[in-house]
């Protein structure tokens, strides 16, 4: 494992492999610092960006099976103030990024504000008078602001911050100790992030905990997320019953089927999911492969012309052959 991280020379990386609940393979390779000769550990810690969706979809399924949350209602429901136009649109339309509601992150705007640590609020009011971009559940486009709906959502029927409902119900019960969102005077063993753009090495901007919020602010180390594919192997995250749910197509109005269940995209006849990561200086990837159990992490410290799923389709394709 960790001679095929190396071969891609990057800044620094980590990847796990579990396997039928159990941890099967771990590796790192580079530097956790430029400045440092201090290599990339299992306990070094990335921005992990969108794979946060994947925890944020996790507690809303957990609320549903209590009770508290029903997937098939509206976000009005359970949100005052917001446009007109969003209010009508079930829960499972966030979750499958089938909603029309616009993106408040995009290209022009993402290295701006990624530093930037608004409120929630304050990210929806970016696109709240904007149109809705197709009707709900005519189609697919991926959409930030749906799981910022979501984690309001989280909050309000909890009664808790988010960081603080995702801390007591996955990363403290899993002992994922190294992971949660940027904090001042944080003293993990942070991985410095690295931008490649326009054939050049940057210097991006840290990832803010409101920049993204429940869409993308998370971090974690490898430690952390080989605990997450162990428990999500396990049922222990969710009955298996309920994974099989997040796990299938989103019927689309027209009776096609998006290729993205809640929270996860999936591929190969819905038999692999998996969800990406990106910030201004980290990627990542995790892909599942339900038939055999098999969960692939890949945690990157570079943004910009680099690929982490293809670098998790590689490790678990070229693990398989070894083992064949």
């Amino acid at each position: 494992m960790t001679a095929l991280l190396e071969a891609e020379h990057q800044p620094g990386m980590a990847a796990v492999v579990v396997e039928r609940g159990r941890v099967a393979e771990t590796g790192t390779a580079g530097l956790r610092r430029d400045a440092s000769a201090a290599r990339v550990d299992r306990h070094t810690v990335f921005e992990i960006g969108s794979i946060t969706k994947v925890f944020t979809a996790l507690l809303v399924f957990r609320l549903r099976q209590w009770g508290w949350l029903d997937t098939d209602a509206p976000i009005g429901r359970y949100l005052d103030a917001l446009p007109v136009a969003w209010e009508p649109i079930a829960l499972s339309r966030l979750l499958s990024h089938t909603s029309g509601i616009p993106n408040y992150l995009n290209e022009r705007n993402f290295l701006e504000l990624m530093p930037m640590d608004p409120a929630p609020r304050e990210l929806l009011a970016m696109v709240g008078k904007a149109p809705l971009e197709f009707a709900p559940g005519t189609r697919f486009a991926y959409s930030n602001t749906n799981y910022i709906l979501l984690g309001l959502a989280i909050e309000r029927v909890t009664g808790m911050d988010y960081w603080q409902f995702l801390q007591d119900e996955i990363l403290g019960p899993l002992d994922m100790r190294d992971a949660g969102p940027r904090r001042t005077g944080d003293r993990r063993s942070i991985a410095q992030g690295h931008l490649y753009q326009d054939g050049h090495w940057l210097d991006p901007p840290l990832t803010a905990p409101g920049s993204a919020w429940a869409a993308g602010g998370l971090l974690a180390s490898i430690d952390d997320m080989a605990r997450f594919a162990v428990a999500l192997d396990r049922g222990d995250l969710l009955p298996h019953t309920l994974l099989r749910e997040m796990w299938r197509g989103t019927r689309l109005a027209d009776g096609t089927t998006a290729s993205w269940g809640a929270g996860w995209e999936l591929a190969e006849d819905g038999d692999v999911v998996g969800h990406g990561g990106g910030t201004a200086g980290f990627t990542g990837y995790i892909r599942h492969v339900r038939s055999l159990r098999r969960t692939v992490v890949v945690l990157v410290n570079r943004a910009g012309d680099i690929g982490p799923q293809g670098i998790a389709e590689r490790l678990d394709l070229g693990l398989r052959a070894s083992k064949g």
